[in-house]
């Protein structure tokens, strides 16, 4: 213990992080400090300021690189004079050059921010780059460039070191940065803080700017400097009040303590009004009338007071010990004035916060999420303070209603599917409701559709309503298989929807079967047109016409009267159905329709049809239902009317997929200000035809078209601005050509550039030259200034990612492009997309700056075009796009008009701030204990501006917090009087010594976290039974970040349920695995920050499916996502999207179908086969089989008592077996004493362990309660909890002692059921009233069936994923738990439940007694014995169990003897260890789990 208790000297000697930094007064009595360090190291403090600097500026990092490499900083001794220093120079270097940026800066700083992705380097370089090389020479080397394929350690790259395999080191990796952008590139992996890096970086980085080749810098460890622990920021601890039932506290005491030496200045909250410092012995009990008016009492209490922001801080984050002060104090008459009159549209005790009009999601108040949310509004409203606003006019304008109407409008674009324009005959209708018998009993009234139906119902009416046409391709199978299995299911199931089908034409065989299917329909019906296309699918023979099948077909089938009937020949050959072939093209041409991913028109709106259509068109066709029916009532819809009409009033007979996509989240928009700030002289001096002169603003438009005006198709895109600007003369366009250099001087490009005035060109005279360029004019005297002008101005064309040649246009921010070669924008097309984009953009902008008179503030169509881009872009998120985005981020000004004089706190830290935040929260509950300290730090950040309205509920039931809680966060880095940087930790003092209290972790989503070191028991804390002079020390551990996501099977659009992923390295190839459920196709990771790979695991899953892409950049496909690779560089954690696809010969097969194989079978025989060559191939990519323990057992404790009952049921295990044993732990709930003991008990008794765990997801309904939760971890994710190689696994309870061999469990033939419980004793008369499975609910649920006691189970794990029972448990509980009163007992109510859908071997009763339920003449044949609670004695389980079992005290006494000697052991070697390394203060963990390696 030496090198522990000189490492945490330092950190209990400086000043220690709370919540905020505030005066600090001597509290007497014990306290509880916590802290949290991650599971890998800290880098170096110059790293972590160097990539802080760049996330807010990408600009500095190479210059601050070479500040570096000039060793400007090499003569800072401590971390505080390298930040002060660093700070000076970002500034002195104009890096950042306002407080607003160096505040956030601070912030990023304080919370360690980039921490993650310095790991992810250095993860990199020991899993990837450091296995090839030669050890020896990788040693003397540590900083090196690779170039071209070897290795170079002398910045001349004269010699080469050795040659390396260059795969992973030339793709560009989400951490690199880039110098120069030449297309050799060279990576150098350096240690920044070694000499040799300022050798070579001022060489290299020369090189580079040169453009001799483009330059990265990759971090690799240093192995020279001591390995720091990296304490981390951004978390809650809670100290909750704990029920009494049943608890009891080991009765040892703990006698170490983790945090020494004790310190003298202990940090509290500053003294406020009336709330006492002193800690009481214990809470003081609230009467009824008191806890109701809780509240308004707390919330006026805080606003009454001299500083309410310290008071609101103090009250709700110990509310527990000053709820009776507040008790004792009513409202004032002007606090209930005021919040009860102001508060319009806010529901008492509702807890918000919006940030410059945007409403937060509560899963993003987190110190990570709100620092990048803090940097896209900051980056926004600067642009918009670019274009001459204040930060105040920026949000008023952006939360303008006018602007959030806008962004939130349902208003969608309807076209005309009917195929009149076509002379009719092109669609294909399967139903008709005012002809068809099948819907002769319906009502024909149009008032019908106002009658009540049940939800996703649509009214039955004898009416045309509702039409949906889908372009099929008769010649896919995919198609095929959809109109015959679903689309004409959706016909025979009477779905008030009249379907229509449209043949598409991509190739003869489509075209021929659109001709057969055609004429099938004409002359012999709807129905022997569908059977045939039926046979063909069923006979493989769709991707053309079949004539076997089609003779068939006819022969059997009645025709139409009137029919003309035609040979199989003859329809091929027919005019007749090659005009039909002909007005389908123009159908399709004119609704855009012509693709292979063509979109479907459900009452003429267009709808992408992916494999969520079918949802699609249910929301779709609801939204116009609710809009019939009010035009029903409002009578604006007449008896005799035909209904569609309704919303094809003003449908578009014309669709142009580019202008107008079916998917309005695809279309683009460009931050203008971002590059008109980059490229200012290239916009002011682009050729224009100019807005006329009399337009106005709220007129005005700009289009910038970029084209190769020196070929054919740009000057015919060209031809199409006259005709345009004719029709819209307030439209300013702007011209880019877009060519290489033409070999004449002749080139129209030059004669074009010749036409300006200044940069002006007349419409007409444009008109005139493009009619008159037939062949090349006279040689232009401008041709080499015209080419000077456009290379220049073709940067900017580069910088819009527009290739040489490509056609693109852009409108006020929205791009359009690059448009299909050949593919021309006609006039008709420029007309459509200005009118779409003013009616969706442009002219709400426009009207709310005339409302707010700001229209003087825009001198040109540019300026204002500037401005609508970056309103548009205001509703959109840097994080990526999913299943759960509520949408986009539409602003609010509804909080304006409230009073702020006797109900809100104020803070201002600017006077134009550019983040004004609005927080409402009712200070008596435990997301105010949470959020307060939160916005306590945003509001020290330099320009936000904080208004707090304190919103309580009226009346109280009970005692609304019951936990005492600190947040740990800061504004900006601290350092101590050494100038180390302070290590952050809860500490609560005050806390009532005789209150029983859970220690509890309040992280975000994306962490897992466990105890790491102390000696207390964290469950079961009271102050009142420590050792005088000690205090609570805990450390937890940040063991893992998660890497989680939403995977979908593209060919169903269904979750691939049971489909089995690896996570791993080039090194490591499974470094953990998992499986996706059912349940959203949610799966977890459990990672730390690196590059990874997810990958399929080899068996069915890589049989059956591929994986396209891991969906890094967001659910819906985009360019370049189609990789594998992962990359976690934040405290965020990493949420993916991927996407899996069928292999061919697979559509159907499903990866859990592997079918019961009886032993000896066929099938158990290829059964084994397959599992032999999963083995050989997993072990091919260095993933060797682990033989499993003849006995997997399976626990969870939490409290020492817990934990010393455990202790007693594993060597009772041992005791009564020779089979190999492996216990497996949830490790989140163990404390580190058990922890630490276990590898000494594991040696001496000669099982394994291992640790498991899982992160609860955030979409399945959480348990407060830590015995619930427990509960929880104990059925809910047995799927996912436990490797994939495991077979079968025994859960026994803590409080059990084993009497039995448990491989007879093991061996136990479960008959086809995925697990076995034991049914609760019967045979114990004096308990029949409390048997509750007996009576009332259960006993008519069960139906007879047992009720199962849930101490001991064995699950099949095989067959339990084959079920996929973990989806159904999880389904069922996430309902049932919406009822907080049910599921008392989770863990066993929830098997019940299912037994009637997931079976349960009841296992036979000798396998559990308990004293509650079991009579006394069944213990001796008893094979465990479990200490269950009796509700009639509440006897304390030690007392029981010393009564009870004998063998109970000798293993409990065997056990402490054997802990007193490990820790003897442990004080002689410390001995030993402090003697050998005297002054030594590096930190050295305990033994570290498999990871630690990778990393």
């Amino acid at each position: 213990m030496a090198r522990l208790k000189n490492y945490f000297a330092p950190w209990r000697l400086g000043l220690l992080f709370t919540a905020i930094l505030i005066p600090t007064v001597v509290a007497a009595g014990p306290s509880v400090n916590v802290a949290v360090s991650a599971a890998f190291n800290a880098g170096p403090y110059l790293l972590e300021l160097l990539e802080t600097a760049a996330e807010e500026n990408s600009t500095s990092y190479f210059p601050l690189l070479d500040r570096i490499a000039e060793g400007v900083f090499v003569d800072a001794l401590t971390e505080k004079d390298l930040y002060e220093q660093f700070l000076q120079v970002l500034q002195d270097d104009g890096h950042v050059r306002d407080a607003e940026t160096l505040s956030l800066f601070k912030f990023a700083l304080s919370i360690r921010s980039t921490a993650p992705r310095i790991q992810a380097h250095y993860q990199y370089y020991n899993t990837s780059v450091e296995a090839e090389m030669m050890v020896a020479q990788d040693a003397v080397c540590p900083v090196w460039a690779y170039y071209e394929g070897h290795q170079y350690c002398s910045p001349s790259l004269e010699r080469a070191q050795q040659s390396v395999s260059g795969d992973n080191h030339l793709r560009t990796l989400p951490f690199d940065r880039s110098l120069g952008d030449s297309e050799s590139s060279l990576i150098l992996y350096a240690d920044i803080k070694s000499p040799m890096f300022n050798e070579f970086h001022p060489e290299l980085s020369k090189r580079a700017r040169a453009g001799e080749f483009s330059y990265r810098v990759r971090y690799r460890p240093s192995k020279s400097d001591a390995q720091r622990p990296l304490f981390v920021h951004g978390y809650g601890v809670e100290l909750a009040l704990k029920r009494t039932d049943y608890i009891v506290i080991d009765d040892r005491e703990a006698d170490q303590n983790v945090l020494k030496p004790k310190d003298d200045v202990k940090p509290t909250l500053a003294a406020v009004d009336d709330l006492k410092e002193e800690s009481p012995a214990d809470l003081k009990p609230l009467s009824a009338s008191e806890v109701s008016r809780l509240g308004l009492s707390a919330a006026s209490f805080v606003m009454s007071s001299e500083n309410p922001f310290g008071t609101l801080l103090k009250l709700s984050q110990d509310f527990p010990r000053h709820s009776a002060a507040i008790a004792a104090r009513n409202a004032t008459p002007e606090f209930l004035t005021e919040f009860r009159e102001s508060r319009e549209m806010l529901p008492p005790g509702t807890n918000v916060i919006w940030i410059n009009g945007v409403q937060m999601d509560p899963r993003t108040i987190d110190a990570f999420s709100l620092l990048g949310h803090l940097r896209h509004e900051r980056k926004l409203i600067n642009g918009l303070r670019g274009v001459g606003l204040s930060a105040k006019e920026a949000v008023t304008l952006l939360s303008d209603p006018i602007v959030a109407k806008s962004q939130v409008s349902e208003d969608v674009i309807r076209y005309d599917y009917r195929d009149d324009i076509e002379g009719g005959g092109v669609i294909i209708w399967l139903n008709d409701f005012e002809k068809d018998q099948r819907y002769e009993e319906w009502p024909t009234s149009i008032q019908a559709l106002l009658q009540p139906t049940y939800p996703g119902q649509l009214p039955p009416v004898r009416r045309d309503v509702h039409n949906v046409v889908i372009p099929v391709n008769f010649a896919d199978p995919r198609d095929v298989h959809l109109v015959v299995e679903s689309i004409q299911v959706f016909v025979k199931r009477k779905i008030a929807v009249r379907f229509g089908l449209v043949p598409t034409l991509q190739d003869s065989g489509s075209v021929d079967q659109a001709k057969v299917t055609h004429y099938l329909f004409n002359n012999y019906g709807l129905v022997t047109a569908l059977t045939y296309l039926e046979d063909s699918l069923s006979a493989k023979k769709v991707s053309s016409p079949h004539k076997g099948t089609f003779q068939a077909i006819v022969a059997e089938r009645k025709p139409r009267e009137g029919a003309t009937l035609l040979s199989f020949e003859e329809v091929l050959k027919s005019d007749k159905y090659d005009s039909m072939i002909s007005a389908t093209k123009s159908y399709l041409k004119r609704l855009a329709a012509d693709r292979k991913d063509a979109p479907f028109f459900a009452n003429g709106a267009a709808l992408l049809r992916d494999e969520n259509w079918i949802q699609l068109l249910i929301a779709r066709v609801s939204k116009d239902l609710e809009a019939i029916q009010r035009a029903i009532f409002a009578e604006d819809l007449e008896e005799e009317s035909w209904v569609p009409q309704y919303y094809l009033a003003d449908a578009i007979t014309r669709r142009n997929a580019l202008i107008l996509p079916e998917d309005p989240d695809s279309i683009k928009i460009l931050d203008l200000n971002e590059l008109y700030q980059k490229y200012k002289a290239a916009f002011d001096t682009l050729l224009r035809i100019p807005a006329a002169s009399e337009s106005s603003l709220e007129e005005w438009a700009t289009l910038l078209l970029v084209a190769d005006f020196d070929t054919e198709d740009g000057r015919r895109q060209l031809a199409q601005i006259p005709e345009f600007k004719n029709k819209h003369p307030e439209a300013e366009v702007l011209l880019l050509h877009n060519g290489r250099r033409a070999d004449a001087s002749t080139a129209f490009s030059a004669t074009l550039y010749g036409l300006r005035n200044g940069r002006d060109i007349d419409s007409a005279a444009l008109r005139s030259l493009l009619k008159k360029w037939e062949t090349p004019v006279e040689e232009s005297s401008d041709s080499e200034l015209a080419f000077a002008y456009w290379q220049g101005a073709q940067l900017l064309g580069e910088e819009l990612r527009i290739k040489e040649g490509d056609t693109s246009v852009l409108l006020n921010g929205r791009m359009i492009g690059p448009i299909p070669s050949s593919f021309i924008l006609e006039a008709e097309d420029l007309q459509q997309l200005l009118s779409y984009e003013r009616k969706s953009r442009i002219d709400p902008v426009a009207r709310a700056t005339l409302h707010h008179d700001l229209a003087t503030r825009f001198k040109e169509p540019l300026d204002f075009a500037i401005l609508t881009s970056l309103v548009a872009l205001s509703t959109e998120s840097d994080v990526p796009e999913g299943i759960y985005d509520s949408g986009p981020h539409v602003r609010s000004n509804r909080f304006e008009n409230w009073d702020t004089t006797y109900s809100a706190i104020t803070v201002s830290k600017s006077d134009d701030p550019s983040i004004q935040i609005v927080a409402a929260v009712d200070p008596t509950t435990e997301v105010a204990q949470r959020w307060v300290p939160i916005l306590k730090v945003l509001s020290e950040l330099n320009g936000v501006n904080l208004k707090l309205y304190l919103n309580p509920r009226e009346l109280l039931q009970e005692l609304p917090i019951k936990r005492f809680y600190r947040h740990i966060l800061a504004a900006e880095p601290g350092f101590g009087e050494d100038g180390s940087l302070v290590k952050p930790q809860a500490s609560f003092q005050g806390v009532p010594a005789e209150a029983l209290l859970n220690l509890g972790m309040d992280v975000p989503s994306s962490w897992l976290v466990a105890p790491k070191e102390s000696i207390h028991d964290l469950d079961n804390i009271k102050l009142s039974s420590l050792k005088e002079g000690t205090d609570v020390d805990a450390i937890y551990e940040l063991e893992h970040i998660l890497i989680e996501g939403h995977s979908r099977d593209t060919s169903t659009g269904m979750p691939p349920k049971g489909v089995q992923l690896l996570l791993g390295t080039e090194k490591t190839p499974h470094f953990d695995d998992t499986i996706i459920m059912a349940n959203l196709g949610y799966f977890q990771f459990k990672a730390q920050p690196g590059i990874w790979k997810i990958t399929l695991k080899p068996g069915r899953s890589e049989n059956i499916f591929n994986l396209d892409s891991v969906g890094g950049q967001g659910y819906k496909p985009k360019a370049g996502d189609n990789n594998n690779d992962v990359a976690l560089l934040s405290f965020q954690g990493k949420t993916l999207f991927p996407r899996l696809s069928r292999k061919p010969g697979h559509e159907e097969d499903d990866v859990l179908d592997i079918g019961a194989a009886r032993p000896g079978s066929a099938r158990d025989y290829i059964s084994k086969g397959l599992n032999f060559a999963s083995g050989i191939l997993s072990g091919v990519k260095g993933t060797p089989k682990e033989r499993q323990a003849d006995i997997n057992i399976f626990s969870v404790a939490s409290g020492h008592l817990y934990e010393r009952m455990l202790n007693i049921m594993m060597v009772s295990v041992m005791r009564h077996t020779k089979h190999t044993v492996k216990f497996w732990f949830i490790e989140q709930f163990l404390s580190p004493s058990f922890k630490s003991l276990l590898p000494h008990l594991a040696k001496e008794y000669n099982f394994s362990y291992e640790m498991v765990t899982y992160k609860w997801p955030h979409w399945l309904r959480a348990q407060r309660e830590k015995q619930r939760e427990i509960w929880g971890y104990k059925i809910l994710f047995l799927d996912v909890l436990f490797p994939l190689s495991l077979d079968k696994v025994i859960f026994v309870d803590a409080d059990q002692i084993v009497r039995t061999d448990m491989y007879d469990l093991v061996s136990l033939d479960l008959e086809g059921a995925p697990y076995g419980f034991t049914p609760m004793g019967d045979s114990r008369t004096t308990m029949e009233g409390f048997r509750f499975w007996k009576q009332g609910y259960w006993k008519s649920y069960l139906r007879g069936k047992p009720y199962h006691i849930s101490a001991l189970y064995v699950v099949d794990l095989k067959r339990f994923r084959q079920l996929a029972a973990g989806d159904r448990l999880r389904g069922q509980y996430h309902t049932l738990s919406a009822d907080p009163n049910s599921l008392s007992n989770l863990d066993q109510d929830l098997p019940n439940h299912m037994q009637h859908v997931i079976p349960i071997k009841s296992l036979p009763q000798e396998w559990l007694w308990c004293e509650t339920w079991c009579a006394d003449e069944e213990l001796p044949a008893a094979r465990t014995i479990d200490l269950c609670n009796n509700p009639m004695t509440k006897e304390p389980k030690l007392d029981r169990a010393r009564r009870q079992i004998p063998e109970w005290t000798v293993y409990d006494d065997e056990i402490a003897a054997f802990e007193r000697r490990v820790a003897e052991e442990q004080r002689g070697a410390a001995g030993e260890e402090e003697e050998e390394d005297e002054g030594d203060d590096d930190f050295e963990g305990g033994e570290k789990t498999g990871w630690k390696d990778e990393l």
